[in-house]
């Protein structure tokens, strides 16, 4: 079986596929009817809440697919609008030259925001972004003379708003289909790899480095996505509107992109167009009779909409499509099981003509402390090439915190960590993963908004991957892909994640207390999948474990760590009746002998 094409995630989910059908017809509908119609009022209120659209899909990216908290996106849209409009209207600058310089500026406004990210995030970032929205009105009024902040700046549009048929036109055409290749692109997005490893690398950055990936620079490539959508906005909207002026993008536009987002849906294809209707078009066209009572009717929409769906409209719309159609995740709580990958595990051993039993990882002196906690106090050990390699000890004696200094996910004070010769010490967490080094958690990180092959394949790598293992897989990514990750019990999210790290193809895959949560047919099957994996192959299994039966059953060595000092280490034959670790492990009777 090839694996390199039945792995493959299919582009757009049927579920997308049925949203982007329903976000098409919904923006030709909106933008074509009223232009059909003659009605030049809804046709340019339409228009805008296209250009609204298109910055938000990019907005949705930075928040749903990178996790980033940002008020600026219009800021970003404003500076793109403001200098196409400069460079059209006042410097004379042809509509395709303006179209480029408003789409540079605002993306190195965007990539501006974007630097914070590298070293705050969450409300921290959204903070920063917001000084930004709130900078933008006053600098255009600061800067009165180069802005035209008095009087405004009207643009030519050289044609592209004269009636093709009645009075659709070339301006029309291109929002709209502007508009539909959003929500496309950010369906596509979703989709893709890149899409899940900005996903993983949001959600838990820790994840994402262990398997190679660099959480930093996917932020700023998301930033620059979203950049990117708000630019373009913001050249639509001096189409559109065919004048800017100093109060065309306060901090109300930045806000109401930002709620868009979180009332239409986060993450989801119809979410931006669900929250313009509903923040745009509701309040500023529906209710503009009203003026009185619009912001009271306007906010008690948005309070009731996430008290009954805090998943957004789209969200909610999808939690009652899965009831009407009465899909069950059940199933999804049973069908993960190792027998079938263990089954096609070749019986043959790696012997050592096959490959040299040489030191792997060799991690000598490292020490750490956090204040005055020495976690690590000289820690040493060896681990051979193609063994399972357990460490044990009481709670507290920094089995984990070694761990987290062979994978790089804390540096150490002093000592060095080598991977097949090479000192690693210095490097990265995501730079060692790629030197093939994997790595699992006590608290496994499972995606719940991604399927169970889509979260096995965030750790695909095109290199260095187990070969009867990955067509195992392969035979099962289409059932998993179809399973909830998010109603999977402890046991089997922990399945998920190791099948990650191996799918990686590491040569190293460190687990830390991987059997925790498991049942004992769990267990069984899972010290067995250890076993195959490091007897078949060249990887080689890293083990924290406090289930000691397990560790006598598949470990060829136990390193015994307390007080972050390595006590003891040997094969379980030399180490079960030692009287120097003995009283560690009161009432184990493999220990006791």
């Amino acid at each position: 079986m090839s694996t390199k094409h039945s792995t493959r995630p299919r582009l757009i989910r049927r579920e997308l596929r049925r949203d982007l059908v329903a976000g098409t017809m919904l923006i030709a509908a909106a933008t074509l009817v009223p232009t059909f119609m003659g009605n030049l009022f809804w046709q340019q209120a339409m228009l805008l809440a296209a250009v609204y659209v298109i910055a938000a899909v990019g907005l949705d990216v930075l928040r749903s697919q990178a996790e980033q908290m940002s008020f600026g996106q219009g800021a970003v849209l404003g500076v793109a609008a403001y200098v196409a409009a400069l460079a059209n209207g006042v410097w004379e600058k042809p509509l395709i030259v303006a179209a480029g310089l408003g789409l540079a500026a605002g993306m190195v406004t965007g990539m501006l925001m974007a630097l914070p990210s590298l070293r705050v995030q969450s409300y921290y970032l959204g903070f920063v972004t917001l000084a930004g929205a709130l900078a933008l009105p006053d600098l255009i009024i600061k800067f009165k003379d180069q802005t035209q902040a008095l009087t405004g700046v009207n643009v030519f549009l050289d044609g592209i708003n004269e009636p093709l048929v009645g009075s659709l036109n070339w301006l029309t055409i291109g929002v709209t289909l502007l508009a539909v290749l959003a929500i496309f692109g950010g369906a596509v997005l979703r989709s893709s790899g890149f899409g899940r490893a900005m996903l993983l690398a949001g959600e838990s950055p820790e994840a994402a480095v262990t398997v190679g990936l660099r959480p930093g620079q996917l932020r700023l490539q998301a930033f620059a996505l979203s950049s990117f959508a708000a630019s373009v906005a913001g050249v639509c909207y001096v189409g559109v509107i065919q004048y800017v002026g100093s109060g065309s993008f306060t901090l109300a536009l930045s806000v109401m992109l930002y709620f868009v987002v979180i009332v239409g849906g986060p993450g989801k294809v119809l979410g931006p167009i669900l929250g313009v209707v509903l923040l745009y078009i509701v309040p500023d066209h529906l209710l503009a009779g009203l003026l009185d009572y619009r912001l009271l009717i306007y906010g008690t929409l948005v309070l009731v909409v996430m008290l009954v769906m805090p998943e957004g409209i789209a969200g909610g719309l999808d939690r009652l499509l899965r009831k009407l159609s009465k899909r069950s995740d059940d199933r999804s709580r049973t069908l993960i099981s190792l027998a079938p990958i263990l089954a096609a595990a070749p019986r043959a051993e790696v012997s050592e003509s096959d490959e040299a039993r040489t030191p792997l990882l060799v991690v000598d002196d490292v020490r750490r402390s956090f204040g005055s906690v020495k976690a690590l106090d000289g820690a040493s050990m060896t681990v051979e090439r193609g063994t399972v390699h357990a460490i044990v000890g009481p709670n507290g004696s920094g089995k984990t915190t070694l761990l987290n200094a062979i994978s790089g996910l804390i540096s150490v004070d002093s000592g060095t960590v080598e991977l097949e010769g090479r000192d690693i010490t210095s490097t990265s967490a995501s730079a060692r993963a790629r030197l093939g080094l994997g790595r699992t958690f006590q608290q496994p990180r499972v995606l719940d908004s991604l399927s169970v092959w889509e979260n096995i394949d965030c750790g695909r790598r095109s290199a260095h991957q187990i070969e009867w293992f990955e067509e195992a897989i392969a035979a099962y990514a289409a059932e998993w892909d179809t399973m909830n990750s998010g109603v999977l019990p402890h046991g089997q999210r922990r399945f998920v994640e190791v099948l990650r790290a191996l799918h990686a193809g590491p040569s190293l895959v460190a687990l830390d207390e991987p059997a925790a949560g498991l049942s004992h047919g769990e267990r069984l099957e899972f010290g067995q999948l250890l076993r195959d994996v490091a007897k078949t192959t060249t990887v080689t299994v890293l083990i924290v474990e406090h289930d000691l039966d397990l560790v006598w059953n598949i470990a060829d060595t136990i390193t015994v760590v307390d007080g972050g000092r390595v006590i003891a280490s040997g094969t379980p034959a030399e180490l079960r009746n030692s009287t120097t670790i003995a009283h560690l492990f009161v009432g184990v009777d493999h220990v006791a002998g």
